[in-house]
């Protein structure tokens, strides 16, 4: 494949050929003009010709923002980013754009679309943060459209999102947790446990569930945080990912309660090992699972999460929010930012100074009576 350059009045154009078409036999062309130069017309042709050899580009007169969005997903997106990440992705854009507008020719694609979605959303009560995260990522998306010429312009380029609120976390104090658990140990400990691991090491609800019993050291009382617990919505099959960022691989150091309550569980799964036999699925080898060893379903342990709560009369959160809880605690109790982030796997301090900010704000007024004490006189 070689370009073909032509100057018209000042400026330079190229030519190149791409294939036929398959319907007509008839030779298909992409021509760019307006280059200054032949020399930028030469770098440019380059550039587009290599994008073809990879197979970015494609017809842009039918095909659909559905067919685009696998197209991106496959060949764009899956080169960057981690397995979840992908999941998220596939997940965001399949919930909320292939279904509105999956069958729209990507080339009648206007902004006028995009903002009635978001309209649309809003109303439904979809939160302005994740309206926000899904067509940030949309639109990105079509910013390779347009780099791989299928689009002229990104049409959502201007496109008014809402600006996502900022709110309060919702946490639960020390008391509120211990009368939640112990309520959730009349219920089923097998359910009790991932609560427990949660509240007390503010590990993410994928990084328990995806704990390993050969990433919990009972000697030195640390677990250690490589993988994350997923489930693929459409394979509908477990798949362990590792974690987003490298602050994220880390250990924890857990307490005496903690690390006996895993003991008795050990024990507990093992018994159950031998009840079941070979009905046990051992090859996960999983701290937090059902009862036949398998993975544990989020939504499974959400649910419990919810019943146990209304059951002892607490307000509600999500289990997220002990993770919140466990962090909002430490920072109350004067533990230096620095171990807060780490146990939390932030990529940095300043990530959790922002996240909680409402709670440093408490801190600056403790801060005000200490030198108040000091310097008394």
């Amino acid at each position: 494949m070689k370009g073909y350059f032509r100057k018209r009045g000042n400026s330079w154009s190229f030519t190149i050929d791409v294939g036929r078409d398959p319907e007509t036999g008839k030779r298909k062309q992409k021509t760019q003009s307006g280059f200054k130069t032949k020399k930028e017309a030469q770098s440019a042709c380059a550039s587009l010709i290599d994008k073809i050899n990879k197979g970015y580009s494609f017809d842009n007169h039918n095909v659909t923002v559905g067919q685009f969005i696998d197209h991106w997903l496959e060949h764009v997106a899956k080169r960057k980013v981690t397995e979840r990440t992908l999941l998220n992705y596939t997940r965001a854009l399949d919930r909320r754009i292939r279904p509105y507008i999956g069958t729209l020719k990507l080339t009648e694609l206007k902004l006028h679309h995009g903002q009635k979605l978001v309209t649309e959303f809003l109303e439904e009560g979809k939160s302005e943060r994740y309206i926000e995260y899904t067509f940030t990522l949309f639109r990105g998306s079509l910013n390779f459209a347009v780099k791989t010429d299928i689009l002229q312009k990104n049409p959502l380029e201007h496109l008014e999102l809402p600006r996502p609120r900022q709110t309060k976390k919702t946490t639960w104090s020390a008391e509120e947790i211990k009368r939640f658990m112990i309520f959730s140990k009349t219920e089923n400990p097998y359910y009790m446990v991932p609560l427990l691991i949660a509240a007390r090491t503010g590990m993410r609800r994928g990084e328990v569930l995806g704990l390993r019993w050969d990433k919990v050291d009972f000697e030195r009382k640390k677990i250690t945080v490589e993988y994350s617990l997923t489930f693929n919505e459409p394979t509908k099959q477990f798949i362990m990912v590792s974690p987003k960022t490298k602050s994220s691989y880390r250990q924890i150091s857990i307490d005496d309660d903690l690390t006996n309550e895993l003991k008795r569980h050990r024990k507990r799964q093992l018994e159950m090992k031998m009840l079941l036999g070979a009905d046990y699925d051992d090859s996960w080898n999983l701290v937090c699972c059902s009862t036949n060893g398998r993975p544990m379903y989020g939504r499974s342990l959400a649910h419990h999460f919810d019943h146990v709560a209304k059951k002892a009369g607490l307000k509600k959160i999500r289990i997220h929010d002990l993770r919140h809880s466990h962090a909002t605690m430490l920072l109350r109790e004067g533990v230096n930012p620095k171990i807060v982030s780490e146990r939390l796997g932030h990529s940095s301090i300043k990530m959790t100074l922002d996240v909680y900010s409402h709670v440093t704000l408490d801190m600056q007024e403790k801060t005000a009576d200490i030198i108040k004490n000091i310097l008394n006189f």
